[in-house]
């Protein structure tokens, strides 16, 4: 998959941020270089509620669960940024701006939405899933990038 153009807004799905907010995460370095390699990005409701959801929860980080205050602290980190921008989300997967005719299941769902929500402002979800290109058509793969 071809990187997206320097200057192209970036919306890291919550497993590259719960990556780059983790450092034992088994994709920090991968979060951490798409992080210092990115001229812009974005978060979204979706993303941030997901990450400090998954920060608190032992089934996915173990013991190294964030407190309630340490989990905002991570966000209210990564919305510092200068290159972060903050995407309100009006989008709808009732009415798409993407082709969802690989869309087969439950476990697409927020994928999808995600990248609906990225083709809405022309930006690119940033992904360690590999799968997610699979379910779009060619030409709405532009709107996604798999790191990694």
């Amino acid at each position: 998959m071809p990187s997206p153009t320097i200057d192209r807004l970036e919306l890291p799905d919550v497993n590259v941020l719960l990556a780059l907010v983790h450092p034992d995460h088994v994709h920090h370095r991968q979060a951490s270089d798409w992080f210092a390699g990115t001229a812009r990005f974005a978060t979204t409701p979706v993303t941030e509620a997901g990450l400090v959801r998954l920060a608190l929860n032992t089934a996915v980080v173990g013991a190294r669960a964030a407190s309630p205050a340490a989990a905002l602290a991570s966000l209210r980190s990564i919305r510092a940024d200068p290159r972060s921008v903050f995407l309100a989300d009006d989008t709808s997967l009732a009415e798409p701006t993407i082709q969802l005719s690989g869309f087969a299941g439950y476990r697409q769902v927020t994928d999808l939405h995600l990248v609906n929500l990225a083709a809405v402002h022309d930006a690119v979800l940033a992904t360690f899933d590999r799968r997610i290109p699979a379910a779009l058509l060619h030409a709405d793969r532009r709107h996604v990038r798999v790191i990694g």
